[in-house]
């Protein structure tokens, strides 16, 4: 299986990363494509023997990771933050193996965070009232907290491992998402394309988390996330109902 890994100034990350040999190991090639960054993320990719796929321009996550999938050619494929690393050999394959079942689109494992608990990484589609209740409590509302593989309505895709016919007949990621939510729109395309999206609490991933869109509103991780939400919620005006209402309404639409 290959990864996808997209960066922005994001060396410290990636080493942490290939300095893990469990992670680098877990893949039979990892891509990593850079959006123009000026510290020397690049360079520590290529020293550690990464293929670099380097861009002029910052074009945002939803693309960067558009055009890395476009290079891989397995049936599936592993999308990975710069700053997730495995612990143990074999979970990204426990992962993939998962995709044998021919209705699941994609996977995620559980993100364990650097003080050990263990990250929202798959949650219910939120509402423009969670996103408010989740910032201002600092909550974990809309989470999906289980202990066994279940299916869920998003997962984060800092690790997502997709079945690549199921990503190309939905089309990929849309890339007017620049930053923030283009996995949330992704999952939901590919459960109205007939997919499930798993989660499996039995893997677990490190993730070195650091929340970027609830810092302050001023900051421009936060200006992305509210725009990005902005389209979110234009483009998918059912994720604006009540919960049980819109089900039915988000899983059945193809946009």
């Amino acid at each position: 299986m290959e990864a996808v890994v997209v960066t922005h100034n994001n060396a410290a990350d990636l080493r942490a990363q290939v300095a893990s040999r469990t992670t680098v190991e877990s893949f039979d090639r990892v891509l990593v494509v850079d959006n123009a960054s000026t510290d020397d993320t690049r360079e520590v990719a290529a020293d550690a023997g990464l293929e670099v796929v380097s861009l002029e321009a910052n074009r945002g996550l939803a693309a960067a990771a558009n055009v890395g999938v476009s290079r891989t050619s397995g049936p599936s494929f592993a999308l990975l933050n710069p700053d997730v690393r495995a612990t143990s050999a074999g979970d990204l394959r426990r992962l993939e193996e998962q995709l044998a079942d021919d209705g699941v689109g994609a996977v995620a494992p559980a993100l364990v965070l650097p003080d050990g608990t263990l990250q929202d990484s798959a949650r219910w589609v939120p509402t423009p009232f969670d996103l408010l209740v989740r910032r201002i409590s600092r909550n974990d509302r809309g989470a999906v907290r289980v202990t066994n593989p279940v299916d869920v309505e998003w997962a984060s895709a800092a690790c997502l491992v997709v079945r690549r016919g199921a990503f190309d007949q939905i089309g990929g990621f849309d890339e007017r998402y620049f930053l923030y939510f283009e996995d949330v729109d992704l999952c939901v395309r590919l459960r109205a394309a007939g997919f499930r999206v798993r989660y499996d609490p039995t893997v677990h991933l490190r993730h070195d988390y650091r929340a970027a869109s609830r810092a302050g509103v001023r900051t421009p991780a936060t200006r992305h996330h509210i725009r990005s939400a902005m389209r979110f919620f234009q483009r998918k005006p059912a994720a604006l109902l009540p919960r049980r209402r819109r089900l039915a309404d988000l899983n059945g639409r193809r946009r």
